[in-house]
């Protein structure tokens, strides 16, 4: 009996061993699981917060790069409105204006972070925006204090085959009148330009970059980029003797596609509808008709003269901007401000191959080119409706031709 108490006593104390050892194994698997999970929580914190840091150089890396595309853009503008290397002095002031109009982490662009390219021979501009020492927030504590963001954009004005807000009347390109011209190639009073009436008398449309050498209308390098900008230019004859009439009741009013949306005349009444009259005739002079006009597509020629839509129209659109005047220095007095190219009496106009019009009545009509015009004061009904010559003309790209030397599409291209 005492050995088999011995024995139980023995065994008694072998299972408290045993069971000592196992509480202290488990004891030590706790405190290894939570140094673990502390690492853990930590290397977690430490990524969020590197994440915020990256997400913040991403978003400052975005905003950099909306100020280099807006500065390009702006910059490229000036290729719709100036000769290549008349264009190199406000396209850089305009990609500075526009690009300073942005904010990275909400500070506004300064002109110092901004660099500006401008290449005339491709009507095309360059802007850079760096911005240097962007503070980080826990990035500081593996050695990043700052960060650096760079954005580049290119914008180009590339040829384009369409335009919208063209007003109705159609203007004959320019040829070369070989009887009548003193040798300025300029249609001036008191030369009567009669395309045919000489043998040498010759009409080449402007065909691309890689067109005819010998083109004669405007834009084209027979006439000099500098010798039609500010031109006055005779854009429609409201007398039907007038030389500037091609042909006995054909005075160059077009039919314009029906646009929904038009705002309405507020003098002769508003126009819409279906009708094809001068109510409706009057209304895409006075307003902007949104349909898109394409190179090289048939539209019918409204006949008629049109004497009194016109000067209601063209009335309309002056009073929209009546201190606006023409002078060497170009359009000055305008209430749009700048360089006076936001005024409503800055107009889209078509021109058409001149060979197109045959005969009198009821026919179509294919564009080749677009242009910038000025309107200036109508006198009176009968006066003929004159404008200055601006050039390029604001377009969009289509499925027609692109041939156009003055309608230009902006387009981010770098």
């Amino acid at each position: 009996m005492r050995f088999d108490h011995d024995r139980e006593g023995e065994e008694e104390m072998i299972q408290k061993r045993l069971r000592r050892r196992v509480f202290r194994a488990l004891g030590d698997e706790r405190g290894g699981t939570l140094v673990l999970v502390a690492v853990v929580v930590v290397a977690l914190f430490g990524l969020a917060a590197l994440a915020i840091d990256v997400g913040m150089g991403y978003t400052a890396k975005g905003e950099a790069q909306r100020a280099a595309d807006a500065g390009a853009l702006a910059g490229a503008s000036a290729f719709l409105e100036f000769e290549a290397t008349q264009a190199v002095a406000p396209a850089e002031a305009r990609a500075y204006d526009f690009a300073i109009q942005n904010e990275i982490r909400n500070a506004a662009v300064d002109s110092s972070e901004i660099t500006v390219q401008v290449v005339p021979d491709s009507s095309k501009v360059r802007v850079w925006v760096e911005r240097e020492s962007i503070g980080t927030w826990f990035a500081r504590l593996i050695g990043f204090d700052d960060l650096t963001v760079r954005a580049m954009a290119a914008a180009q004005a590339t040829e384009a085959g369409a335009a919208r807000c063209l007003k109705p009347i159609a203007l004959p390109d320019m040829w070369y009148d070989f009887d009548d011209d003193d040798g300025d190639r300029i249609w001036q009073d008191g030369e009567e330009w009669v395309l045919g009436s000489d043998p040498n008398d010759r009409y080449v449309p402007y065909g691309g970059p890689d067109g005819s050498a010998d083109a004669t209308g405007y834009g084209s390098e027979f006439r000099g980029p500098a010798r039609d900008y500010g031109r006055q230019i005779t854009l429609k004859a409201q007398d039907p003797n007038s030389e500037y009439a091609p042909n006995p009741g054909v005075f160059l009013p077009w039919r314009l596609p029906l646009d929904d949306d038009q705002e309405p005349c507020t003098s002769g009444g508003g126009g819409g509808g279906q009708d094809a009259g001068g109510a409706v005739y009057r209304q895409n002079l006075c307003s902007c008709n949104d349909s898109q006009i394409q190179l090289g597509t048939e539209y019918e020629i409204q006949p008629g003269n049109m004497v009194g839509p016109t000067f209601q129209g063209i009335d309309e659109v002056i009073a929209k901007d009546p201190g606006a005047w023409w002078s060497d220095e170009g359009i000055q007095g305008s209430a749009s401000g700048g360089d006076g190219f936001m005024s409503p009496r800055v107009v889209k106009l078509a021109m058409f191959d001149p060979t197109e019009i045959e005969g009198s009545g009821m026919q179509t009509i294919r564009f080749n080119n677009f242009a910038l015009m000025f309107l200036e004061q109508q006198s009176n009904p009968q006066a003929p409706i004159v404008g200055r010559f601006l050039y390029y003309v604001s377009g969009e790209e289509s499925s027609g031709p692109t041939t156009g030397s003055l309608v230009r599409h902006l387009r981010l291209v770098e």
